[in-house]
């Protein structure tokens, strides 16, 4: 994706979450569903280095469910002009519930592998830590759940896991997205299922666009032009749907002044998109 927006002459940012990307992890506090400040610090540095650009927002899976919840929370104030979307999880207690079922145990085991390597490789910051935090849970966790249950939603101030689970959904959040976004699901996806995605609040948000394919799994969608070895089948059709907004911008930047106005016109020419 970010070779595709280099070629067609985009400045790309990378936010890797806190431990994920070999990214330094300073203080007793790791990434989570609910927490945004992180996103937050993120646009706002971007914003304040290129004020004059209008600034775009892709997120995949969890980042997805961060993305969306950051764009309800901010609304009409969002310093982005238009995202995406993509296997997002959207409602995490109903994830959580199919994490369990058959073959996604599979999935379940290598993601909490992946979050015990990050806790591992940080574990002298939660020495001594006070509370509610199960370190020893955390550290051998064979669940997602289970580590959360230890840690994630300890340090985030949540009761419980499902409490953690149902406050951190972005599926809450569709219904206050003012900013053009893009959604793509698969039906067959194991980490975000499809009864997970909210439909109707989608369908009733004139700022929202949903596709949801038939097959597709999780960030796989292995199809398109350039399969097997390239990019996804998304790609391309992610870099049209930020380019057609862009476009629309800097054609009713030229004609208007107005705020309203020029906001009236990209979503009009959102709405009459086609993939």
């Amino acid at each position: 994706m970010l070779m595709r927006a280099r070629s067609k002459g985009w400045r790309v940012v990378v936010f890797n979450s806190r431990g994920c990307g070999d990214s330094p992890v300073t203080t007793p506090q790791f990434y989570s569903a609910s927490f945004l400040g992180d996103i937050y610090e993120v646009v706002a540095h971007v914003s304040n280095r290129y004020p004059e650009a209008n600034l775009y927002a892709i997120g995949w899976s969890l980042g997805a469910n961060i993305l969306v919840r950051y764009l309800g929370q901010e609304s009409h104030s969002c310093l982005l002009s238009g995202a995406v979307s993509l296997c997002n999880p959207f409602n995490l207690v109903i994830a959580d519930e199919d994490f369990h079922k058959g073959f996604n145990n599979v999935y379940d085991r290598a993601l909490a592998n992946s979050l015990r390597k990050i806790f591992k490789k940080h574990a002298l910051l939660f020495e001594d830590m006070e509370g509610e935090f199960n370190i020893s849970l955390a550290a051998n966790a064979k669940t997602v759940r289970e580590f959360d249950d230890g840690l994630t939603r300890v340090s985030f101030g949540f009761k419980s896991v499902d409490d953690y689970y149902s406050n951190s959904s972005s599926s809450n959040s569709i219904i206050n997205v003012r900013t053009p976004l893009l959604c793509i699901q698969a039906a067959n996806d194991p980490i975000a299922p499809s009864r997970g995605i909210p439909r109707k609040d989608i369908e009733e948000n004139s700022n929202c666009l949903l596709i949801v394919t038939p097959k597709g799994g999780h960030l796989g969608w292995v199809a398109g032009s350039e399969a097997p070895r390239g990019c996804p089948w998304t790609d391309p059709h992610v870099m049209d749907f930020l380019e057609h907004i862009e476009h629309g911008k800097s054609a009713s930047a030229a004609c208007a002044n107005d705020l309203e106005t020029m906001n009236s016109s990209v979503t009009d020419r959102f709405q009459h998109l086609e993939v």
